[in-house]
């Protein structure tokens, strides 16, 4: 499963159903993964975070459990067709959306998001919600 900067955030934020389902996935023996598009979300944040340092420990202590999915080429040339066909559709969705979602259908895995909005909009896209 990857995990979509919205759970990432909010976990930061110790929302509860964040929290409840992290409790859940660290019981399951399933394997949770972040993207490379989810780290340069979250340091876009502590960039623009006039905290920068204290927030930089933050992320990093919350993401120090999961593995991270790299960008590849293929994963870009996946991102670009799921981008500009949902443009074409009138469906737009955030590009770093875009690139989490090929990553996700390459990798064969389910997006955990609370922004199930635009996940939803990618066709044979797996989502879940907590």
């Amino acid at each position: 499963m990857i995990l979509d900067t919205d759970f990432i955030i909010d976990v930061m934020n110790k929302d509860e159903a964040a929290m409840l389902k992290q409790q859940k996935m660290f019981a399951d023996d399933e394997i949770y993964r972040v993207s490379a598009p989810t780290i340069f979300e979250l340091w876009t944040g502590i960039a623009l975070s006039g905290k920068s340092e204290a927030e930089l420990v933050k992320v990093i202590k919350t993401i120090a459990a999961f593995d991270t999915i790299k960008m590849t080429r293929e994963s870009a040339e996946k991102a670009g067709e799921i981008h500009g066909s949902l443009i074409k559709n009138g469906q737009e969705i955030d590009a770093v959306d875009s690139m989490i979602a090929g990553a996700a259908l390459l990798e064969n895995e389910t997006v955990l998001t609370r922004n199930t909005k635009h996940f939803t909009r990618v066709t044979g896209l797996r989502v879940e919600s907590y």
